[in-house]
Formats: structure tokens, C-alpha cells, sequence
């Protein structure tokens, strides 16, 4: 009877090992589940919040934690910024917390390790933990998850630490690629932009080599046109109806005039003498020129000017030409009165010497009727114009490109029908040395 009492308890002893594998092996299952699940979930997601947030969700079905935060390589700086924490009033904590871990040199021996590393809390001392997940590829370092959680915590075992692993180590891949993928579209952006910017450029200068050739081959004729027509013109005994006809030639004569000397300005003003110029003089002086009209249109003029601007490096008169022509488009787009709004300011960041971006940036604004997205990308091409009047060119907003281009600035245009538009221009200015 003992030795069976003996084969039963060895029996059941096995028969508990045997359980306790079974069970094992099933856990082991659903966390391999678990793990394939958050890989078809994480291959989803298009940027860093959405990769961050099935990370987080995933982290939390695991273990127990207090807070979680992560920190991201910046790619200028290589320092390690905070991107994201949960929940947001933990911050402080997790942002002191990395601080004093770099001090006292584990954060660089947990980096280097490249593997995750349970650490007490230095902000709490004995009470807490800490958990960080280095997001590493074999390429390099993108940034570190950091887990704020209970010393006594139960769930902290060496099988959860591994699958913590692997989530670290998938999620470190799909951010990499996220992150090759942004870098990418902004240098594929940037050289569209390059792009564009060539492409209008170039027709500029296409236009003024034309124009430099063929505008005395213009004038001249035209002139001796004129000469002839105001010259019948002043016979009094003409018949009205040739009067009529005379007079429709000289105004086309004059049309004719007004687009080739708009076009030879294209090819003139790059050789103007550049002096010191006080920006808010040069937009008074256009605004002086339709300040009458466009009172007697109900056009309400704010000025907004700041007091302390540097003197910018430019030609007077191009520079009240190039202003003028916006502040008449603006006008113009005001049919039955409104507002024009003209601010000049230091432009932000422009106080930073280290960043060397010093320009002034000056924005006319009006609440007209505004452009259509289909006519947004054209209207700095020469001869585009949305007006109806028979006299326009369509080269003032060429002209007013050209001019801020040749002193180094650049003007961006937002609008949208029945919006208003809002033109910004930058323009370099010359900083004091010493």
C-alpha cells in the first residue's frame, strides 16, 4: 500500500508538470498571437503618433504601468526630445526622470546596451520603477520608451521583458521606415519647389532678354503711329466718325506702350543701384498713390507698421512699384468697398543672430473676393489676370515678384473666393555688426 500511495503522488506530481507545461505552452501562444497581432496593427499606422499609440495600448495589455513616455532622437540636435506622454500630467516626472538618468550615466550605458534594462526611479527613489526600451535598428538610434511603474510589480517577469523586446524592436522598424518616408516627401517637396521656383525664374528672364531685343523695334514705330494720329487728331473739321476711330487707335497705340515698358522692366530693374531703404517710407509712398481712391471706393486702409525696423539693402523706386501694384490688386479686388490691412514686423526668429534669418516681414491683407484654387498658382505669371478691364496687362503681380526676388526676399500668397487674399513678403535686412 505505500509503494502505490507512492506511484500516485509521483503520478500526480507529473500530472501537475505536465498542466503547468500545457498551460505554459498556451500562454506562450497567446502571446505570440499578441505579438503577430500588434505587427499587423503597427504596419498599418502612416506616422509617429499612430505607431506610438498601438505601442502604448500594447504595453499596457503587458504590464502595469503609471506612466509611459516617449522620447525621440531630433535629427538635428541628437538629443533625446519629448514626443509624447501617457498620461499628460506625468510629464514633469518622465522628463526629470531622463535627466537625472543622464547624469548619473545609465541612460547612455541603457542606449549603448540597446536592450531594455529595469532601473530604479530616481525621481522616487525606493518606491518605483523603471523600465526603458531602447528603439534601436541597425542602422541607429531613434529614441527610448520609458515605464513608470510599481517596485513590488508582479508582471515584471523575464517573459514579459522579452516580448517587450520584440515590441521595441518591430516598432523601432516601422518608425524608422516612417520616418524615412517623411524625410523623403520634404526633400521631394523642397526640390518641387526648387523646381518651380527655376522654372519661373527662367521665364522672367526669358522675357526679359525678348524684351531687351525687341522693345526699341517696338517703340519706334509705335511712336511715329502715335505722333501721326494725335497729329489728324487736331483737325477741326475731321468727320466724328473718323474722330471715333482715331481715338480707339490712340488708346491702343497707348495700351501697346504701357505692356512693353511694363515688360522692359523686367530687364531693367536688376541694374539699379541698392541703398539703404526704410521700408515703412517705401509702402507710404505707394499707399499715398491710391489712398484717394480707395477712399472714394469705401476702402477702410489699417496700417500696422513696427517702429523699430532695420534698413534693408534696396532700390526706392522698384520697391514702391513692386508694393504699389499689391496694394492695387487688393484694392481692385474690393468691388464694393472693405478693408486693406498693411503690418510690417521683424520676421520670428530674425532676432536669433545663431539662426541667421534676418528679414522683415511685411503682409497686405484684404477681405475682397479673393482667388480661386485654380488661379492661385498663376497669377505672378506675366500677361495672367482674373480682371475684366480691357487696359490690364497682367504684369503688375509679375513685375512685384520680380522686384522682391532681385532684393533676395521672396512674397507667398494664401486666398480663397469670397475669403480675401493675403500677400507676405520677406525681405533681408541689413544687421547692425558689433
Amino acid at each position: 500500500m505505500p509503494e502505490r500511495k507512492k506511484k500516485d503522488k509521483t503520478s500526480d506530481e507529473r500530472m501537475a508538470v505536465l498542466q503547468s507545461g500545457y498551460q505554459a505552452i498556451l500562454e506562450f501562444i497567446d502571446k505570440m498571437e499578441q505579438l503577430i497581432q500588434f505587427q499587423d496593427r503597427i504596419d498599418i499606422p502612416s506616422n509617429i503618433e499612430q505607431i506610438w499609440s498601438v505601442l502604448l495600448e500594447d504595453i499596457r495589455s503587458l504590464i502595469s504601468i503609471e506612466a509611459c513616455a516617449l522620447f525621440l532622437v531630433d535629427e538635428d540636435s541628437y538629443e533625446f526630445v519629448l514626443n509624447n506622454v501617457s498620461p499628460g500630467e506625468k510629464e514633469s516626472i518622465c522628463r526629470d526622470e531622463i535627466r537625472l538618468q543622464i547624469e548619473c550615466d545609465m541612460f547612455s550605458w541603457v542606449i549603448n546596451r540597446r536592450q531594455p534594462s529595469i532601473l530604479p526611479s530616481l525621481v522616487f527613489r525606493d518606491e518605483k520603477t523603471i523600465i526603458m526600451l531602447p528603439l534601436s535598428t541597425m542602422k541607429r538610434t531613434l529614441g527610448v520608451v520609458l515605464l513608470l511603474t510599481s517596485i513590488e510589480e508582479e508582471s515584471i517577469t523575464r517573459e514579459n521583458i522579452k516580448l517587450l523586446t520584440l515590441l521595441a524592436k518591430q516598432c523601432s522598424l516601422v518608425m524608422e521606415n516612417t520616418l524615412l518616408y517623411e524625410n523623403l516627401r520634404k526633400e521631394h517637396d523642397s526640390l518641387q519647389e526648387a523646381q518651380d521656383q527655376i522654372i519661373e525664374a527662367e521665364k522672367l528672364a526669358s522675357i526679359g532678354r525678348l524684351t531687351a531685343g525687341a522693345s526699341h523695334e517696338i517703340l519706334n514705330p509705335l511712336n511715329i503711329i502715335s505722333s501721326y494720329i494725335q497729329f489728324m487728331l487736331m483737325d477741326k473739321n475731321l468727320d466724328p466718325g473718323i474722330m471715333k476711330y482715331l481715338n480707339i487707335m490712340r488708346g491702343q497705340s497707348e495700351r501697346i506702350s504701357r505692356i512693353v515698358k511694363g515688360l522692359l522692366q523686367f530687364s531693367q530693374y536688376p541694374n539699379e543701384t541698392m541703398v539703404e531703404v526704410n521700408i515703412n517710407d517705401i509702402i507710404l509712398n505707394a499707399l499715398s498713390v491710391i489712398e484717394h481712391e480707395a477712399r472714394a471706393n469705401r476702402i477702410e486702409i489699417i496700417m500696422d507698421f513696427s517702429n523699430d525696423l532695420p534698413v534693408v539693402m534696396g532700390n526706392a523706386e522698384n520697391l514702391s512699384r513692386a508694393f504699389f501694384n499689391l496694394l492695387s490688386n487688393s484694392k481692385d479686388s474690393l468691388r464694393e468697398g472693405g478693408t486693406i490691412r498693411i503690418s510690417t514686423r521683424i520676421a520670428p526668429g530674425s532676432h536669433d543672430k545663431s539662426k541667421g534669418s534676418n528679414f522683415i516681414e511685411i503682409t497686405v491683407e484684404d477681405n475682397g473676393c479673393g482667388i480661386s484654387e485654380d488661379n492661385i498658382n498663376k497669377i505672378f505669371e506675366p500677361f495672367f489676370s482674373t480682371k475684366d478691364t480691357g487696359d490690364r496687362t497682367g504684369l503688375g503681380l509679375s513685375i512685384s515678384y520680380g522686384i522682391i526676388k532681385e532684393h533676395g526676399g521672396n512674397i507667398d500668397v494664401k486666398s480663397g473666393v469670397n475669403k480675401g487674399t493675403v500677400f507676405i513678403v520677406t525681405l533681408p535686412f541689413k544687421r547692425e555688426t558689433g
